[in-house]
């Protein structure tokens, strides 16, 4: 329905994300929190309440529909203790093709809606010994070794608290054992260019 949208969302990723945020308004209302499930996650959003809302997150313009393993494809809107959170269950990767704008996507219509805080999960590997699998960690920054980036114009984003240490300290609150990693970011072994 929205594949014009899809395509064409990296010659204004803030325009697609205006538009989405409008149609979502529409059907599910403002939010104050986002989270973004990543691969092996969508079952915690469960953990969150039933939903007020839910739809396949590509009948909003300019989403795609959910390709990765994992990944629910849905979009529910959820009232947590008064507060209004979105949930994505599922996000675009890159190694999907679909460009770096694609995969800024949701968070950017996130914030077009009105949400102030984005929570992101995912399931990654790790380099430290001392971690092991299905361990949650608190990134506390990030190393983007795409060199790509989802800005787009001349815009200034402030990444100083990036990462909220005051956020980590709260999920501290509920596990003092939560341990804290600098999250890389490289291109998967499938995205590389050249014959496969």
């Amino acid at each position: 329905m929205y594949a014009h949208q899809v395509t064409n969302s990296v010659e204004d990723p803030y325009q697609t994300a205006e538009t989405a945020a409008a149609r979502l308004t529409e059907l599910a209302g403002r939010h104050d929190v986002a989270v973004v499930m990543g691969s092996g996650w969508a079952e915690a959003a469960d953990a969150l309440g039933a939903p007020d809302w839910e739809s396949p997150v590509d009948a909003l313009p300019g989403f795609a529909a959910a390709t990765v393993i994992g990944h629910a494809g849905k979009v529910r809107s959820v009232t947590v203790g008064g507060t209004k959170v979105l949930v994505f269950l599922g996000r675009t990767h890159l190694y999907e093709g679909r460009g770096v704008a694609s995969v800024a996507h949701g968070v950017r219509t996130a914030v077009a809606n009105g949400v102030k805080t984005v929570v992101l999960t995912n399931g990654c590997g790790g380099l430290r010994a001392d971690m092991h699998a299905g361990q949650p960690v608190l990134i506390s920054d990030h190393l983007n070794l795409q060199s790509e980036s989802p800005i787009v114009g001349a815009r200034f984003v402030d990444l100083t608290d990036l990462y909220s240490a005051r956020l980590r300290e709260l999920a501290r609150t509920v596990d003092p054992s939560l341990a804290e990693g600098v999250y890389r970011w490289r291109r998967s072994p499938r995205a590389r260019p050249g014959p496969r």
